[in-house]
């Protein structure tokens, strides 16, 4: 029989399912590897959810999604940036990361080069793999609060370049861009005519600073803005993503969807469409809440002496494990089997982080409290041993 594809099959895996499948076999566990919302998705979404189901909306809609929930996308971006925004411009997906598929998809042929973050969401560079396009790294470090080098993305560029992804607030270091990295970020793009997909599916859980949206400093429309209600709303079972870009990408990312998911599903569009311009109170709640347990987390940090630095935004934090004489992985998998903690692997967002782990405080703030003691002990056990 002939071989599977070669691309799927060197695709690596992400980390942090790998140890979401591990930790769900073992008991009483401690879960900070997920980044999921523990709060309920609030009661009137919930309500407006099972009214659409009654109404009907379980059929096929069109590819780019709901006119409904176009147009309160559009009013959405358009009450948050100021930035003029039609329903055409508004492409409704399966989840935030369809749009980043379909992003690349749109705009990357084979042999393309694209700018990914190092650290970064590992499924970025699993899209682009599958798109066949080549990932090349630019670094976050530590020493520059992990924030992009423009020298060294200068140094990056080749004339297979094609785009750029950049990812405010970040996962996995919930740092947050200001409106000076993000203009140069856009302005670099626009220098070398590349694509700018801009992830900013944490804009609305931010903690002590503003959100910059790509799309302020965007003068020639090269800005793919991908967003969505999972993270802000915790709707992630929901599924409803979106990406605000021009309107002839717009029309080539529909075309795209039918093949991958033909469309989303329109009672969970309904839904998001509520979400968006109902009762935003519920953001709010949820957002104070991740900062109290950021602020814990934090403080056990310094009680160990390992704190680092301080995420302004999503709900994500990456510790220094080398200390252990571990990688991240390694540290991840005997965390989760000697302590019943369970972390993502910093290996997985790339080399810049293998020495670390990602923790989500979306999470009991008690969860948080002895999970983060356990953790900081092992560290210290293996240092001093």
């Amino acid at each position: 029989m002939k071989p599977f594809a070669t691309v799927p099959l060197q695709t690596p895996r992400s980390g942090i399912r790998e140890i979401m499948e591990r930790a769900a076999k073992v008991k009483e566990v401690i879960h900070l590897e997920v980044g999921q919302p523990d709060f309920p998705t609030p009661q009137h979404i919930v309500e407006a959810t099972c009214k659409y189901l009654h109404q009907g909306y379980t059929k096929y809609v069109p590819n780019a999604g709901l006119d409904e929930l176009r147009e309160a996308v559009a009013r959405y971006f358009q009450r948050t940036t100021g930035i003029t925004t039609e329903p055409d411009n508004i492409l409704i997906t399966t989840g935030a990361i369809t749009s980043c598929m379909t992003g690349l998809m749109a705009t990357c042929d084979p042999g393309d080069q694209v700018l990914l973050p190092d650290p970064g969401w590992p499924n970025y560079e699993i899209a682009a793999s599958l798109v066949h396009a080549k990932a090349v790294r630019y670094s976050l470090k530590p020493q520059r609060n992990f924030l992009p080098d423009m020298a060294e993305l200068e140094s990056l560029v080749t004339a297979k370049t094609k785009l750029l992804l950049s990812c405010s607030p970040s996962n996995p270091t919930g740092q947050v861009y200001d409106h000076d990295m993000m203009g140069k970020l856009v302005d670099f793009c626009h220098r070398h005519d590349l694509y700018l997909l801009s992830d900013e599916i944490y804009s609305q859980i931010l903690f002590d600073t503003d959100h910059t949206s790509a799309l302020l400093h965007d003068n020639d429309e090269r800005t793919l803005i991908v967003s969505g209600v999972s993270k802000a709303y915790s709707m992630t079972g929901f599924r409803i993503g979106f990406t605000r870009a021009r309107r002839d990408l717009i029309e080539l990312g529909a075309k795209l969807q039918e093949p991958l998911t033909s469309c989303a599903s329109g009672f969970s569009q309904m839904a998001a469409r509520d979400a968006l311009e109902g009762n935003q109170q519920c953001i709010g709640q949820m957002t104070a809440a991740y900062k109290r347990r950021r602020d814990i987390a934090l403080e056990i940090l310094r009680e160990y002496d390992l704190y680092r630095y301080t995420p302004g935004g999503a709900f994500y934090l990456l510790v220094d494990v080398s200390a252990s004489g571990l990688d991240g992985r390694e540290f991840a998998f005997r965390l989760l089997d000697e302590q019943k903690v369970a972390v993502a692997p910093g290996t997985t967002f790339g080399n810049l982080s293998a020495g670390h782990v990602r923790i989500s405080f979306a999470a009991h703030e008690d969860e948080i409290k002895e999970g983060m003691h356990r953790l900081c002990k092992m560290i210290r056990d293996r240092t001093t041993t």
